[in-house]
């Protein structure tokens, strides 16, 4: 009998820990003025809906091993960032191109914070949260990880918010946030919480043509308090990248983002389950 005993226990231990499995969530930003006035779903999906991480998310999940993926499209109108409309984004560009030589000057990238809509999209996520607690409801989750890209970061806030009593949070990969100085969360409930993006706001920034213009980039709230060699930080493109793969959008698209594998093992920064 105690040899039967002993055998359940291991059964179960084993048939528990083969049915946990991490959470691994991808959130995308905008989409694009062609999709400008549409308004998030905030439903969970099993796939990307759009198109948005083309195999990015591909190469991320294969560091994530025994995990789940699921999507939020977290695109919201231009009117919620800090360009608030078109006409600003085209001025800054063309301005960027003629003020390449300085490194910071507050009239060519936008960067005043969207307070409204950055909220906006915070509350968007909460709904977001709300669909993942009820889709882990009677599961055997283990860590909840993040991957969000421009828009998708309050996004993610606001996931954080409705999930934070009932979940364990793992790894935060956070990939050229928008309005990121707005609002910050306790990053020390994270394994490891990384920004990744243009180098801008410090000494050795880049010059303005070669910054990120779509989302100019800015410390996420607290992250410079973590341990910076094993819970996160910042990290920027390399210098050895190629000029031309950089720029004002460029240095934002995920499209541009190969340098990102550039990261060793031992380089802060690099990241696994």
């Amino acid at each position: 009998m105690a040899k039967k005993a002993i055998f359940t226990i291991v059964f179960c231990w084993f048939y528990t820990l083969a049915m946990s499995q991490d959470i691994l969530v991808f959130i995308n930003g905008y989409r694009g003025p062609k999709y400008d006035q549409e308004l998030p779903d905030n439903k969970l999906h099993l796939k990307d809906p759009t198109g948005y991480w083309y195999k990015l998310d591909d190469t991320i999940q294969k560091r994530f091993k025994n995990t789940t993926s699921v999507y939020f499209d977290a695109h919201h109108p231009l009117s919620t960032s800090a360009h608030r409309v078109f006409s600003k984004v085209v001025r800054s560009y063309i301005f960027s191109r003629f003020c390449w030589f300085r490194k910071d000057s507050r009239w060519v990238l936008n960067k005043d914070i969207n307070e409204v809509g950055f909220q906006e999209r915070v509350e968007n996520g909460r709904l977001a949260g709300m669909a993942l607690r009820a889709y882990l409801e009677g599961t055997e989750s283990g860590k909840i990880h993040f991957v969000c890209h421009s828009m998708g970061y309050a996004y993610m806030l606001g996931i954080i918010d409705v999930l934070g009593a009932y979940v364990t949070f793992g790894k935060a990969l956070i990939l050229s946030p928008e309005d990121a100085s707005a609002q910050g969360r306790d990053w020390a409930v994270f394994d490891e919480v990384w920004q990744y993006g243009a180098r801008a706001d410090e000494k050795n920034a880049d010059p303005l043509f070669l910054q990120d213009g779509i989302a100019p980039q800015k410390a996420v709230v607290g992250i410079e308090q973590l341990p910076p060699s094993t819970k996160g930080g910042r990290i920027y493109i390399p210098d050895s990248y190629s000029k031309r793969k950089l720029g004002f959008i460029k240095s934002h698209h995920l499209a541009y983002y190969d340098w990102f594998y550039w990261i060793k093992p031992e380089d802060r920064g690099y990241f696994r389950q």
